[in-house]
């Protein structure tokens, strides 16, 4: 596991593949936008993007 840490400024823009363990937090005295973009690694076959849209609709049901 890489345990690097970022750390974010204020103005830039910080991408990551959150579908890699991580843990993020917020130390400052002001709020934080968090813009999430689902977006398919090139890696998945048609079949395991199916499955994962699968997991994601019983999941959307609770």
């Amino acid at each position: 596991m890489d345990a690097t840490t970022r750390e974010w400024n204020f103005g830039d823009l910080m991408v990551f593949d959150d579908s890699v363990e991580h843990e993020a937090w917020n130390n400052s005295d002001h709020g934080r936008l968090v813009l999430i973009f689902d977006i398919w690694r090139p890696e998945l076959s048609e079949e395991e993007r199916g499955q994962i849209e699968a997991l994601f609709g019983v999941v959307d049901t609770y």
